[in-house]
């Protein structure tokens, strides 16, 4: 099915429903959250009931968003649901304990941009060529004819800023600067947007990028890069997990490194591979052989075990994806 005929089933859902649920995945991101808020906003303008539900509270910085402070963690069940908008997920799992509470409201209507999505939802608008979900709410919001008030706006420029980087990575296209533009023209300001979800910083997350960076290794000729954050290193910062967002940056860009993995330790024994790559390897299909999944420069898993043990795997089918590029 292409993504217009998609799109006019989704419409077809929301002119004929009263009350929706909109979600995204847990540990939720800037894309995630502003395309919530954005959609949300949107449906309210045109007299729909919405509640905006999230496993857990919404993670700073993002809770500085307009209309953040709308999100709940308790589903309401006093409410007949017309539908779910699962938002930038690219699998059910990664709902969290919300996939089994919401599982009984149909449709879902997944709308994502990851190229390893499922297709999980009953209607799927997945385009692995946007930049962002927040280009795709975007286009749902425009094809519901609705206007685009300053909330909408700056929800849409945070999401494309966040997973574009701040219009730095691969996936910036013209069209995500055209839609920027166009959320600048209603009011956005790119500044506060920025001092808000990319540069608001604590301390705490400084301290804990200190103790990151002594653990830098590079691997295979210098062409592979790792970082790793124990459990203890959060303790000892005072940090949370989300203050470590966008550290695997900082290897990413070490001349000569293609591939860059922040391996964030989530439990006894469990931790959190987060991948980017530069030029060559697609980091979605190297997550891929370890159940993960995400973008071709972008992407993640979580696994169980030793971790000595996961790193030796982890670099063998790094070094495997390197040499057939090469």
């Amino acid at each position: 099915m292409n993504h217009t005929t998609t799109l006019q089933q989704i419409i077809e859902i929301l002119k004929e429903g009263e009350a929706f649920i909109l979600t995204t995945h847990k540990d939720p991101d800037g894309d995630g959250i502003g395309s919530m808020l954005a959609l949300g906003e949107a449906l309210r303008d045109s007299g729909k009931t919405v509640q905006l539900l999230l496993e857990e509270s919404v993670p700073s910085p993002f809770d500085l968003l307009e209309g953040a402070t709308g999100i709940s963690q308790d589903l309401s069940n006093d409410m007949k649901w017309s539908g779910v908008f699962v938002l930038d997920c690219a699998d059910e799992m990664r709902l969290g304990g919300l996939r089994e509470h919401l599982s009984e409201i149909r449709p879902w209507i997944n709308i994502d941009h990851h190229e390893t999505n499922t297709g999980f939802g009953d209607i799927n608008l997945v385009e692995p060529k946007a930049s962002s979900t927040g280009e795709l709410v975007y286009d749902v919001i425009k094809e519901l004819g609705l206007p685009l008030n300053t909330i909408m706006a700056e929800n849409l420029f945070a999401a494309i800023q966040t997973d574009t980087g701040s219009f730095r990575y691969e996936n910036t296209t013209s069209r995500a600067l055209r839609i920027a533009a166009e959320m600048v023209d209603l009011g956005v300001s790119p500044w506060q947007v920025t001092q808000k979800v990319m540069d608001g910083h604590e301390l705490p997350r400084l301290k804990l990028l200190k103790l990151a960076l002594e653990t830098i290794e590079l691997h295979h000729g210098g062409k592979i890069a790792t970082i790793v954050l124990a459990k203890d290193m959060f303790e000892k910062s005072g940090a949370g997990k989300l203050d470590s967002e966008r550290f695997v940056d900082f290897i990413r860009f070490i001349r000569g490194v293609e591939i860059a993995a922040l391996i964030r330790q989530t439990g006894d024994g469990r931790f959190k591979f987060s991948l980017r790559s530069n030029n060559r390897v697609n980091v979605a299909q190297l997550a891929a052989v370890f159940g993960g999944g995400g973008h071709e420069r972008a992407a993640g898993f979580d696994c169980e075990g030793d971790l000595d043990k996961l790193k030796e795997s982890f670099m063998k089918e790094a070094v495997r994806f390197l040499n057939e590029k090469c």
